[in-house]
């Protein structure tokens, strides 16, 4: 077993302990256990059911170390018949289980009905595909023994346990079979529906970007009136009446009294329930034989998740109907009919942006009522502001038609760029003129209150000296700079780009220059072509090996020298093992004859990083003083985030904590992110496990974890915007609280101190605002609307011309011919093909290292230019119904006019504006 599964495994625990009970495999497992190891899981089932039992059976396992453990740990779960429990493991993918939840929220909540209403042996031989045969038997003696009942129970917790994906729509079939009244109450295919769209990586599919990040948990779990901390409210209660708090109320009133409004409180208070309070109001004032429809704006997939759970256990008691769709492309759901069925609706904003864009929805009022999460974001080219764009035009073009109310939430307005109260002011009334929002509600009359539930941390700064000698920095540099000669000996014109002074290594701004680099490489052209490939192929490696020296310098400015050592020498690694031509071998060889030097600094005691010095310092004397401390890290980079929990691990002073990661989902140049499963699965183990008393976290996690316990912030040379301040604040929840700036750039510092002056002159300005007559705010506002409008008409572009014009497209690397735009074909809307058996013979393929199926797409392997020392990579091959064919990415190529030779590139396919014409698989017999 590597390291990566055994990894895994520990992080998708939970999903093991809720499926499987280990009873049910341990006759497979007999050469991997010990025998009192399977007594002791067996006692474990009798005393404490099948999750404690698998909690048990797992650490047994984690603990083994000999080979082969693990596929037999696979076959037994196969042939036990967990055969979803089976594919999510071999890969790593748990989202079918993951959408089970919401049945068995439901059956949960229909247990009682279901014990009285069902005889399991009417149904059982139905439902026995759905179930382990041990079970099955299990259920028939209970029902022998102890009536139908009981067996009705065991039934409930089987079918609660249940891998197979089908299982609900197979208890509806029996049910309706047998003609049982419980039929009408389990409900499958109507209520709450979900659309999640199966994103592809980014290595060949032209996908919407979505960036995601864990939000706040349901803020229901800090409703109640209970004097307790937040957390200590249960979500369950979303099925009774709750009774909200003073300060709730206070932020709801200006919205029940129908006014556009902005709800800006702190992280942590309850802003998604005052949401629930305002939608549940306006619902109920409309008279009989009129309906309000609300739209839930969720700015990312795992906050749409979260509020269409929330919305629904809270408004099904009330007989609303709720449904849900996310994703970057809704192809197999009709949106216009779920948004006509259903009374609310939860979006993520693209999805309406798109439907307005073709005319599916016609306007927005088909809406009553719009809320948008997060609501600072409505600015520039984000989706909420395109929404508000239709909004504002249909409103100042005095349109008949009746606007939605609007409603925007946000733990911070933010003030932009502004140094003034007067220029904060401004910033703020165009968020409020975006919105079209005529009030900002703040919690004045109840602050009383609002303190004893929002607890701000106390901020400490740290400032920390750099080392004083680094060697490690000075044997890299001059590898650096021996490359950078390389590279400018390579072309007199190119040559020019290594001129520019005061760029310094190991910086963001030495990775921004080396882009540019590249960029200027994809368009350099010669009479020559062969010449011309020679040196854009040598820049593009010289400048690949120079950015992984200067992730090298970051990595080791920040963490241990060995992290980034062990970095570099999996770059060499992996660079052995591809093409390894002439230059390369010269640039691996210049490393190598460094190796031992770099061995050596990095493994010296005297080279340790103070900044590690002083967080252990840190975490040592938080820890001393309460023990039962939950901290959250906050650094910049993935690389980092493994860095650190490496150093934990390994440091034995340390060995009172067990950290956890969380990163984000894209791919970068230094990771491949986690999945939303293994996502879900590392806030869950954070928030219930005692162990797990430290969570490593990148921006990924600043706007919205909802952990009451965590009392310990820590930014690690982590600073950003004054939002990004207040929501990384906002993380340590618990009473006395603290948050820490750790650094050693005293510009961090600074820039931190200025958002706390910026976070004081937002809130002089709110209350400055809330002061304004009422009329001279809506005539300010407005103004602001017209001059928006003004703008925006007269920048409005008609759309492009496609350019009918054959092109060619050249490997973006060492400028090889690769194809005509005439041969290209769009497949699906947003994926791109070749033609022709001679494409074929211009790529080489490998195996895909996660392979996986999309949509109608199995994605099956990588492709790569075909030139030996070349190497590009250019996207994917895929099985496309019956059809394998290639999937290109745009980023990968250069695009030349045939006529004049003039080259461009472009980023993304929709930039690049040619004869589009869609896939036809009658010219795939040709």
């Amino acid at each position: 077993m590597t390291a990566e599964q055994r990894q895994n495994l520990q992080a998708f625990r939970e999903y093991v302990r809720k499926t499987l009970d280990p009873t049910y495999i341990l006759s497979y497992m007999g050469p991997w256990l010990q025998e009192d190891e399977v007594q002791y899981i067996q006692a474990e089932k009798n005393n404490k059911g099948p999750m404690e039992a698998a909690s048990l059976f797992l650490q047994y396992l984690l603990q083994l170390r000999s080979d082969g453990w693990f596929r037999a740990f696979l076959d037994a779960l196969y042939h036990a018949g967990y055969c979803g429990l089976y594919e999510a493991i071999e890969s790593w993918d748990f989202q079918k289980i993951e959408k089970l939840e919401e049945h068995r929220l439901l059956l949960r909540r229909l247990q009682p009905e279901f014990k009285a209403r069902i005889n399991p042996t009417d149904i059982l031989s139905e439902l026995s595909e759905c179930l382990i045969n041990q079970e099955c038997e299990e259920i028939r003696q209970i029902c022998f023994t102890k009536g139908m009942m009981a067996g009705a129970e065991k039934m409930v917790e089987c079918l609660l346990r249940s891998d197979k994906e089908n299982w609900p729509k197979v208890l509806k079939l029996a049910l309706e079979k047998e003609d049982n009244k419980f039929s009408e109450l389990w409900i499958v295919d109507e209520g709450l529906k979900r659309v999640e769209s199966k994103a592809a990586e980014d290595d060949g599919t032209e996908m919407s970007s979505i960036q995601i990040f864990i939000q706040e948990e349901p803020e229901c779990q800090i409703l109640s009136q209970n004097p307790g901390p937040p957390s200590e409210a249960s979500s369950n209660n979303l099925n009774s009446p709750l009774k909200p708090r003073n300060y709730q109320l206070e932020l709801a009133l200006p919205a029940e009294k129908g006014k556009n409004t902005i709800i800006c409180a702190p992280t942590g208070c309850g802003k998604t329930f005052v949401s629930l309070l305002i939608c549940e109001h306006h619902l109920k004032r409309f008279p009989r034989g009129q309906k309000g429809k609300v739209v839930f704006f969720a700015n990312q997939i795992p906050v749409y998740e979260q509020q269409a759970t929330v919305f629904s256990r809270y408004f099904e008691r009330l007989g609303y109907n709720v449904a849900g769709i996310s994703g970057a492309t809704t192809d197999n759901v009709s949106v216009q009919p779920i948004i006509e069925n259903n009374d609310i609706i939860i979006l993520t904003p693209q999805i309406l942006v798109n439907n307005l864009n073709n005319g599916t929805i016609p306007s927005l009022s088909v809406f009553t009522l719009m809320i948008f999460d997060e609501c600072h974001n409505t600015s520039k080219h984000h989706p909420y502001n395109q929404i508000m764009f239709r909004y504002l035009d249909h409103k100042l073009g005095e349109s008949p038609d009746p606007l939605p109310q609007v409603i925007g939430l946000t733990a911070s307005v933010g003030v932009g760029d502004a140094k003034t109260v007067e220029e904060a002011i401004l910033h703020i009334c165009k968020l409020c003129a975006a919105l079209d929002v005529s009030v900002i509600a703040t919690v004045r009359d109840n602050v009383e209150e609002l303190e004893q539930v929002v607890y701000k941390p106390q901020k400490i700064f740290r400032k920390v000296e750099s080392r004083t000698v680094n060697t490690f920095k000075s044997i890299i540099s001059q590898l650096m700079k021996e490359t950078e000669k390389l590279a400018k000996n390579v072309s007199e014109e190119l040559g020019k780009f290594f001129q520019i002074q005061n760029r310094e290594f190991g910086t963001q701004k030495y990775e921004q220059w080396i882009v540019a680099v590249h960029k200027a490489c994809m368009v350099f052209q010669m009479p020559d072509k062969e010449e011309e490939s020679r040196i854009c192929r040598a820049l593009f490696l010289y400048t690949s090996h120079l950015r992984k020296y200067n992730d090298a310098l970051i990595i080791s400015e920040d963490a241990q020298m060995k992290d980034a050592l062990n970095y570099l020498k999996a770059f060499f690694h992996d660079v052995r093992e591809a093409a390894f031509d002439e230059t390369e071998q010269d640039l691996t060889r210049r490393f190598e004859e460094k190796l031992e030097d770099l061995e050596k600094v990095s493994t010296d005691p005297s080279n340790e990083n103070p900044k590690l010095r002083d967080l252990y310092l840190i975490l040592q004397e938080e820890y001393h003083l309460k023990p039962e401390t939950k901290t959250i890290l906050f650094v910049k980079t993935r690389a980092l985030v493994d860095a650190l929990k490496k150093w934990i691990e390994e440091n034995p002073g340390l060995g009172f904590l067990k950290p956890g990661i969380l990163t984000g989902r894209g791919k970068t140049n230094q990771a491949t992110g986690m999945t939303l499963p293994a996502q879900k699965c590392a806030l869950e183990a954070f928030r219930a496990s005692g162990d797990n008393n430290i969570l490593i976290a990148t921006s990924v996690a600043d706007e919205g974890i909802d952990i009451a316990q965590c009392n310990l912030v820590i930014l690690y040379e982590y600073v950003g915007n004054v939002i990004k301040m207040i929501q990384t604040r906002g993380r340590g929840r618990a009473r006395d609280s603290k948050c820490f700036l750790l650094t050693s750039n005293a510009d961090v510092i600074e820039k931190e101190k200025v958002n706390m002056f910026k976070e004081r002159i937002m809130n002089e300005s709110i209350s400055r605002l809330q002061t304004w007559d009422e009329t001279k705010f809506e005539k300010m506002v407005r103004h602001i609307q017209l001059d928006e409008k003004f703008i925006r008409d007269s920048q409005h572009k008609p759309p492009p011309v496609p350019d009918k014009e054959n092109k060619k497209l050249l490997c973006g690397k060492c400028k090889t011919f690769a194809c005509y735009t005439a041969d290209i074909r769009v497949v699906e809307q947003s994926h791109y093909t070749v033609l022709g058996e001679a494409f074929k013979e211009r790529f080489v393929s490998k195996p895909h290292p996660k392979p996986k199926t999309y949509d109608s797409f199995e994605k099956k392997a990588k492709i790569f230019c075909a030139i030996q020392n070349c190497r590009h990579d250019w996207g994917i091959h895929v099985r496309y119904k019956t059809f394998e064919i290639p999937v290109i990415k745009i980023e990968s190529f250069v695009v030349e006019d045939i006529a004049s030779g003039a080259q461009n590139r472009h980023s993304k396919w929709k930039d690049f504006h040619f004869d589009r014409k869609q896939f036809d698989p009658a010219e795939m017999s040709i």
